[in-house]
């Protein structure tokens, strides 16, 4: 997870930065989709714009380009170079995705 590293040149602390905004905009959305959080969607806005102003340092592009990876303990993030798009979503298994059920009417 590139939250963990260190980031050592002036290009990793910016997408450091991003990065974290966006997963604290993760955690605060009500939304099961964080893509459908307005505040996650600007957040992930800037970075985009980040990335196609300045190349994507050498450990964002391993993280992130074109494969899946963590921004958090259940979330994961992909950035397509050719679009220059962010998708981001859930990494849960489905009965940890907040839907509560009832599984017996008595006991």
């Amino acid at each position: 997870m590139i939250l963990t590293n260190t980031p050592t040149t002036d290009k990793e602390r910016a997408e450091h930065f991003h990065l974290v905004s966006i997963r604290f905009a993760c955690l605060l959305t009500t939304k099961q989709d964080p893509m459908e959080c307005p505040r996650v969607q600007q957040r992930i806005a800037k970075l985009e714009c980040q990335l196609m102003a300045c190349n994507p340092s050498l450990l964002f592009i391993k993280q992130f380009e074109d494969r899946a990876g963590e921004i958090g303990s259940e979330l994961a993030m992909r950035y397509n170079h050719n679009t220059g798009r962010i998708t981001l979503w859930r990494n849960t298994p489905l009965h940890q995705s907040g839907t509560v059920s009832q599984l017996r009417t008595s006991v």
